[in-house]
């Protein structure tokens, strides 16, 4: 698919290098409605819909969902999540959803810092910058809001290695009670037989989990963590 082919590699220098001007409105507070900062707890509250993406890990998780309710238009919705927060997030983009968001975002934010394909919500790329390192962008059929911090957590974790890394899963992300510990040998038999389970029951990945493991992928490659 274009976005997947094109989204990856426009997306990480968009996000790196701020645009020449610097967007005069408010930054933004929320994304998708959500505020920034919101808890994960609280965001699993507002929206049950969103499973964790099966690359997050302890330090840094995707909450995703194909279709966000309570939007205007069906559109597919990640969150990012660094700490417990929500630090922003990506909306995938197609010829049904690309004119509403672009014309929600300049509505909202004004027009952008730097723009190329301007009248083309399905060719388009735009850039947002705000003083305090929010920074919004649209290109590659996507749509991402970061926060300073979030940008620079989402560029670490796409190039920690998966294999190596101790991803932990919805508990550790949500800070519950850690189970008691087992002998070490029926430990292992346990985690192997959930292990099995897990797999039989895995449901087709989504388009988010493609998107991200290609992105990880990438930056593996890169990194040299595999051929």
């Amino acid at each position: 698919m274009r976005w997947l082919r094109t989204s990856i590699a426009m997306l990480a220098l968009s996000l790196l290098v701020a645009p020449a001007r610097a967007a005069t409105t408010p930054p933004p507070s929320d994304f998708a409605s959500v505020p920034l900062g919101t808890s994960l707890h609280d965001l699993k509250q507002r929206h049950p819909e969103v499973a964790r993406n099966p690359d997050s890990d302890r330090r840094f998780q995707v909450y995703q969902t194909l279709a966000l309710k309570g939007l205007d238009s069906k559109s597919p919705v990640a969150f990012s999540i660094y700490k417990g927060r929500v630090v922003g997030g990506q909306v995938m983009l197609d010829s049904n959803n690309a004119r509403y968001w672009y014309d929600a975002m300049v509505e909202k934010y004004g027009k952008p810092d730097s723009c190329t394909y301007c009248t083309d919500p399905e060719l388009v790329s735009a850039n947002w910058m705000w003083g305090n390192g929010v920074r919004l962008h649209i290109g590659g059929e996507m749509l991402t809001l970061l926060t300073e911090e979030g940008a620079t957590q989402r560029q670490a974790w796409l190039e920690r290695d998966s294999a190596s890394a101790d991803n932990g899963d919805e508990e550790s992300d949500l800070g519950e009670t850690a189970h008691p510990v087992v002998h070490a040998k029926a430990t292992i038999k346990k985690k192997k037989s959930a292990k099995a389970t897990a797999s039989a029951n895995q449901p087709p990945p989504t388009k988010w989990d493609i998107y991200y493991a290609n992105a990880k992928a990438r930056f593996s490659r890169i990194m040299g963590w595999s051929k």
